[in-house]
This record gives C-alpha cells, sequence and structure tokens, in this order.
C-alpha cells in the first residue's frame, strides 16, 4: 500500500489564507483601491522638489580640426550640440549652459584621429524628472488607451489606461454632436490670391491687408494655431466617474511620475493619475 499523504500544518495554511486576503498596498503604506480584474497602480515614494536643476559639470567635449586655433568656438559649438539633448553624464536634459571654461590649454589627440579631447567645465540648467515627483502638463490627446501630454511644450507626456483608477475616472465617448461643436472654424486659405492681394466680388484683385488671428497679445504674436489648448479633438474623453467633469483644468492635467523611459537622446515620461 502507498504512503498516505501529509496534511499540511495548519500555521502554513493559516499563513496562505492571510496572504490571500491581505491588499495590495503602495509605496505610503496606505491600501491601493482595485476594481476586480484590474491590477494596483504601482504608485512611487512621494518626491518633493523641481524637475529642473543647477550644476557645475566636468565634461569632455570633442573639437573638430577647424577649431585648432579657435578652442572657445569649438567648445560652444560642441555644447550647442548637447541643447535638448539627454547627456548621460549629467543624467539630464541640457537646457541651457553658462560659465564655460577650458580646463586646459591643449586638446589630446589619440592616434591617427583628427579631432582633439579638450575638458571644459560649464554651469548647466537640466531637465531631470524623477519617479515619484508630481507634474502638470498640456493635454493634447485622449483616447481609451491612454492620455497624451506636453511638459512645458517641449517634452512628451503618457499616462496609460492601466494607471488611471478606474474607480476615480471613465471613458465618455462622445456623440456627434459634441464632436461637431468641438471643431474650430477654418481659415480659407483659398480666398488670398497673393501677398496683400484679395479677389472682391467683381473678380479684379485689389491691395488689401489679410488678418490672421493670432495668439495672445504680444509682440511677436503668430498666427493661431487650428489645435490651442481650449479644444478637444478625438472620439472622447476621460472624465471624473459618474459625471461629465473632464479630468484636469483648462486642459492641464497633473499626474505622478512613475517611469522615466529614455530613447537615444531623448526623455519620455510615463505618469499615473491619483
Amino acid at each position: 500500500m502507498g504512503e498516505k499523504r501529509k496534511s499540511q500544518p495548519k500555521e502554513l495554511s493559516a499563513k496562505k489564507a492571510r496572504s490571500q486576503k491581505q491588499s495590495t498596498k503602495d509605496s505610503t503604506g496606505k491600501a491601493a483601491t482595485t476594481e476586480p480584474g484590474h491590477t494596483a497602480i504601482p504608485y512611487p515614494k512621494s518626491v518633493s522638489g523641481s524637475s529642473f536643476t543647477e550644476c557645475t559639470a566636468k565634461l569632455t567635449v570633442t573639437l573638430a580640426p577647424m577649431y585648432s586655433c579657435d578652442h572657445l568656438a569649438g567648445i560652444h559649438e560642441a555644447l550647442n550640440n548637447m541643447l535638448l539633448h539627454y547627456v548621460p553624464q549629467v543624467r539630464g536634459v541640457v537646457l541651457a549652459y553658462s560659465k564655460v571654461k577650458p580646463r586646459s590649454d591643449t586638446a589630446l589627440m589619440f592616434f591617427d584621429s583628427p579631432y582633439g579631447q579638450l575638458e571644459v567645465s560649464a554651469r548647466l540648467l537640466l531637465w531631470r524628472p524623477i519617479a515619484g515627483m508630481t507634474l502638470k502638463g498640456q493635454i493634447n490627446v485622449q483616447s481609451p488607451d491612454h492620455i497624451g501630454m506636453l511638459l512645458w511644450d517641449t517634452f512628451n507626456a503618457s499616462i496609460p489606461a492601466s494607471f488611471i483608477p478606474k474607480d476615480k475616472y471613465e471613458w465618455r465617448p462622445f456623440n456627434d454632436d459634441e464632436i461637431a461643436a468641438r471643431a474650430l472654424p477654418t481659415y480659407n486659405q483659398t480666398d488670398a490670391v497673393g501677398d496683400g492681394e484679395l479677389e472682391d466680388e467683381s473678380g479684379n484683385n485689389s491691395e488689401a491687408d489679410v488678418a490672421m488671428p493670432v495668439l495672445g497679445g504680444n509682440d511677436g504674436d503668430v498666427p493661431a494655431s487650428p489645435f490651442t489648448s481650449g479644444n478637444r479633438y478625438g472620439s472622447g474623453e476621460w472624465v471624473v466617474k459618474g459625471t461629465s467633469q473632464s479630468v484636469g483644468s483648462e486642459g492641464c492635467l497633473e499626474f505622478v511620475v512613475v517611469d522615466v523611459i529614455r530613447a537615444n537622446e531623448v526623455l519620455s515620461v510615463t505618469g499615473a493619475l491619483r
């Protein structure tokens, strides 16, 4: 006769039952609210402070042969190429630089390369987002899969649908009337015959000032874009659950940084809604 299977100890079975009943908690220690079929949002530990920072960095720049007699011009050329790019040496996106100083009077050349290597120091303004920070972006696209945003008109951010609490928010599709109401009047460019010329009712060309709508009232205004922040395009929008209140305020949305993705020299942010 075969041996009888031993039953599990009561202590182990009790631990297993407790682990199954234990609710998932986020980094703050509070129980994460989830709906059946939805996993908990992995909120990172909250981080205070700004995503912009300054630092004095020591960098190694590469000088082309044409700058062999003018190192300073070559240094500025190299630093200009770093602007709005992620630089691993400083762990951030370089936005501006100042107080540039060469650390040597001569550039080093290796083997048969015509390019010189020169160490410099500079004061850098960096964009360095960190998981846990709270940022605010301008909504530029909404879909059932995600919310897309633009940070400071420069950097991309995205909130996947899996990082939107379904107990607080829901997707509401637009009906045909709402889609039509959100459409802007288009500027008829066919009316313009030439620079400063319009065609009157008789078919003759007459000199006239062609007025274009502008954004704001300051000097240097540019023609208005059909994709202004006050208009929403798409098949629907995310709203507070049970209401028709859109997420965000005046097209802006506050979110928590969950992850920072680096693709080559470009940073993009993945966020989550509270």
